[in-house]
């Protein structure tokens, strides 16, 4: 019985070390998605479970050693692990599995971010978050050798920024785990590659193959709308309006610059490079990224590219198959 949950329980344990190194925490939910496309989904669900029980019982003892425990560290401590764990299951959830992984993705970013946001914004009142914030942003100051900024006008500033690409940046999050995840869960997954395989294992909700990666045509309409919103804003200033029209503008331009890199990537098979661009394209990109303005500009015509597929059918032959 232990051997066949041992799977779970320990990537469900490797999710929280990550969640608690704080450096790689980005990456805690890569391992409960591994958990899903190697075990099944209900595996999956014990990843996760065992993984948002440690990081509790971790955030309760890190609080309480640094004297710092309150009702406000905790709802920050605990309520984005727990809203992102959620979301992430929410993808994989096997009902869901005839919605497009685009739709599934934004839907679980919306219910990530609909738990952790207000959770931040009532604990930001809390005391004794805002003396946790002055002490780390001191410390990393004083580490790095830079000039002294007041501690409360970095405080406002952070909450701007927080309400400005918050529900962006946990979509980033969950989009890249579970594609991230899934492809490395593909090389030990005890599951057959197709779904239907009838081993009586409940199946999660997958990513695609990027070759078969593609946005549902109506969400063109809502980037041209989030887009819109952010000019409006330039001449009736509204924070809501800012804040909701730029999530949805960053996120939806994420999902386009994959589609883009799809795109890229069926032009290179039809001129017979496509092995180069998968042996070099990451490293293109990861280059590109580090480079500044030309990697936000890279990225920007990836995100075009993707758009005109709307309208220009760049990938004439399909692909069949929806599973990695």
């Amino acid at each position: 019985m232990l051997r066949k949950h041992s799977s779970p329980l320990v990537l469900g344990g490797i999710s929280a070390v990550l969640y608690g190194t704080v450096v790689l925490m980005p990456l805690f939910l890569v391992p409960v998605q591994v958990s899903a496309r190697r075990d099944g989904f209900k595996p999956m669900l014990e990843s996760a479970a065992v993984s948002a029980v440690l990081v509790a019982l971790w955030q309760l003892f890190t609080f309480s050693r640094d004297g710092s425990l309150s009702l406000g560290t905790m709802l920050i401590g605990l309520s984005a692990p727990a809203g992102m764990l959620l979301a992430l299951i929410l993808m994989a959830w096997p009902r869901l599995a005839r919605i497009s992984f685009v739709s599934r993705s934004l839907a679980a970013a919306l219910l990530a971010t609909a738990i952790s946001l207000p959770t931040f914004f009532m604990a930001a009142s809390d005391p004794a978050v805002r003396a946790l914030f002055v002490e780390a942003y001191s410390a990393a100051i004083g580490a790095a050798g830079g000039a002294t900024t007041e501690a409360e006008a970095v405080w406002q500033a952070l909450q701007k920024s927080v309400l400005s690409s918050f529900g962006a940046m946990l979509f980033l999050f969950l989009f890249v785990s579970a594609w991230f995840g899934t492809r490395l869960g593909a090389h030990s997954s005890k599951l057959a590659a197709e779904p239907d395989s009838s081993d009586g294992v409940e199946r999660a909700a997958l990513p695609p193959r990027l070759a078969a990666y593609r946005v549902p045509t109506s969400y063109v309409w809502v980037l041209l709308a989030a887009w819109a919103g952010l000019l409006i804003n330039r001449f009736i200033v509204s924070t809501v309006l800012s804040a909701v029209a730029l999530n949805a503008a960053l996120a939806l331009s994420i999902c386009y610059g994959v589609q883009g890199f799809a795109v890229a990537g069926a032009l290179a098979e039809r001129v017979g490079m496509a092995t180069a661009l998968r042996v070099l394209g990451p490293i293109a990109f990861l280059l590109l990224l580090l480079s500044g303005t030309a990697g936000l500009v890279a990225v920007g015509l990836m995100a075009l590219l993707g758009t005109l597929e709307t309208w220009i059918p760049f990938r004439a032959a399909t692909t069949k198959g929806d599973t990695p």
